[in-house]
């Protein structure tokens, strides 16, 4: 009974189980909604239909939303059924693209209309829209801003790319950052925002622009070439990136912004979008003129399962499912320093403040693992530093008898 009792626990404690969760796939030529249950293994690829030309999908707490273009409208669906709860109107020659929630708002971007939507979550009403940039897609909300890329004029080979920053609380743009051709996805790591320029598909290739949004100014470009998608960090900090026309699957570091498998030498899966958690990866091959197949890898990228979907997907979203345990996440230490700012610009020192209660050293490291600066610093102390090196990224250490502490920077000349 005990040998019994053993097994059981430990095959709900693996990492099958404590990641159970639930898979969504927009299936646009087919008009619905396939549901996968990554606990039971099953695949409803009717749990809802959908409205006319379904693009995105926003999974919130209590709802679904299939962002319906060819209908101008948000498609609002229940978890739980995957009946139609209403249908939300956003506006005539609007094309709506995507949506995100934030606090009691849905925000949607209009393709065609060059327009962002404000909406209530409560009942869908429209309370205003700004105009951005052309051909508005993906967003993503931080500080306080919303950040739309425009992926710009298709016609004029992608003229006017650009991220809009707006400014949630006038709603109202504050800032228009110029971008590579064709700005399609954007993510949100470490402080900093990595956006997906997939290019023209032919001579224009891909790049991945690193927006500092303490200051809304691009600090690194990533030339990963190819058609490059939507993006997926892990824990870690490899980012996986999927292919535009889902062909490739490409990756580059999160932490030093290297390069790892470009357009000359991807991965070999098709991918055209992507999502993942701490036990796995989920990969969306469109699978072109077939039923296209969700492919669920292990985090080495070997091969756990495999599920067939509906026709000419679109997005592909992942919620923990409400009977699955919660991932683990460690608490937050109390920091050791603080080390401002960053980006570092010419003529700025840098600022370390220790929050220790004992005295420690802090060194500076290149990308090579070479130490570049070093300083002393006291207990509960306030130092400076004005290392003489020129534009990239660096990583700091604290070492001190109390723990250490560990970050990066960058350094702009």
């Amino acid at each position: 009974m005990k040998q019994t009792l053993s097994i059981l626990l430990i095959l709900l404690l693996s990492p099958i189980f404590l990641g159970a969760q639930i898979i969504y796939v927009v299936n646009s030529q087919s008009r619905t909604l396939s549901r996968i249950d990554l606990a039971t293994d099953q695949v409803n690829n009717s749990f809802a239909q959908l409205g006319n030309v379904p693009n995105r999908l926003l999974v919130t707490e209590d709802y679904l939303y299939s962002v319906n273009s060819g209908d101008n409208s948000l498609q609002k669906i229940s978890k739980s059924s995957g009946s139609t709860v209403a249908n939300h109107f956003v506006a005539i020659g609007s094309n709506p693209w995507d949506a995100i929630l934030h606090e009691e708002y849905i925000y949607v971007s209009g393709l065609m209309s060059s327009r962002v939507y404000k909406m209530a979550a409560a009942n869908g009403q429209l309370l205003g829209s700004v105009l951005v940039g052309a051909a508005p897609e993906d967003m993503i909300v931080c500080n306080g801003k919303l950040y739309v890329c425009n992926a710009g004029n298709y016609v004029n080979n992608y003229a006017g790319s650009s991220l809009s920053v707006i400014d949630l609380a006038s709603f109202s743009v504050l800032q228009t950052i110029p971008m590579p051709a064709n700005p399609q996805f954007i993510t949100l790591r470490d402080g900093l925002l990595h956006v997906s320029s997939t290019g023209n598909w032919t001579d224009v290739f891909g790049v991945i622009s690193i927006v500092d949004p303490s200051t809304d100014v691009v600090v690194e470009s990533i030339a990963l070439g190819g058609s490059p998608g939507n993006i997926w960090i892990n824990a870690a900090g490899r980012a996986y990136v999927a292919d535009g026309s889902g062909y490739s699957l490409y990756s580059y570091d999160a932490n030093d912004f290297t390069v790892l498998n470009s357009g000359d030498n991807p991965l070999p899966f098709a991918a055209s979008d992507l999502v993942g958690s701490s036990n796995f990866i989920a990969l969306l091959d469109p699978n072109w003129g077939d039923n296209a197949i969700v492919r669920v890898l292990h985090p080495d990228l070997s091969n756990w399962r495999s599920f067939t979907v509906g026709m000419m997907p679109t997005d592909i979203k992942l919620q923990a499912s409400a009977s699955s345990t919660v991932d683990y996440i460690a608490p937050e230490l109390p920091a050791l320093i603080q080390v401002y700012p960053s980006p570092l610009r010419a003529g700025n020192a840098l600022q370390i403040k220790s929050m220790s209660s004992d005295s420690g050293d802090f060194k500076l490291y290149n990308l090579k693992g070479q130490m570049v600066a070093s300083k002393r610093l006291n207990a509960h102390a306030e130092s400076s530093l004005e290392p003489d090196l020129a534009s990239g990224t660096y990583f700091y250490r604290f070492s001190g008898t109390t723990g250490t502490s560990t970050g990066k920077i960058l350094i702009l000349r």
